[in-house]
């Protein structure tokens, strides 16, 4: 004969595996499209490749007493969509220069700097960069997924 104590019990730990499923099979896959899809669109509107981002999402869900957690990360990259950059000067501080490949670049680059993958291999002591737009895609998500549990 189970005892009531076990009954809820093991009523709880049922409701809580359920659940945790249910976050993992449903609303992790469905929040990381959402979010990934926002970037997308923004990538494509902006010229920005941001599938480095994409690739580097993290979904976990863990169980902690009596609760599920879902957790969402990108790498810090990400935040500078999320929230957007003004207009900023980077300096090389601690290298010799500035080293990326510049894949569109005007013609005093081409006839400075030698080709490489699809662009110029450039190296400079400071960049001026015009700033992002900001995407909104994680505060866009997590409202989209607020107004799912209303």
């Amino acid at each position: 004969m189970t005892s009531l104590p076990n009954f809820v019990e093991d009523a709880r730990n049922e409701v809580l595996d359920n659940l945790e499923e249910y976050a993992r099979e449903e609303v992790a896959p469905e929040v990381q499209a959402r979010a990934h899809g926002l970037l997308r669109a923004y990538g494509q509107e902006h010229d920005y490749d941001v599938k480095p981002i994409i690739e580097a999402g993290e979904t976990e869900v863990v169980r902690r007493r009596d609760r599920v957690v879902v957790r969402f990360g990108w790498p810090e990259p990400a935040i500078y969509f999320e929230r957007g950059t003004v207009e900023h000067v980077v300096e090389a501080k601690n290298a010799d220069a500035l080293s990326f490949v510049w894949e569109d670049p005007p013609e005093w680059v081409r006839e400075e700097f030698e080709p490489e993958d699809d662009g110029y291999r450039v190296y400079l002591q400071k960049v001026e960069v015009a700033g992002l737009p900001e995407s909104r895609f994680i505060r866009d998500t997590l409202n989209w997924l607020q107004a799912q549990f209303r």
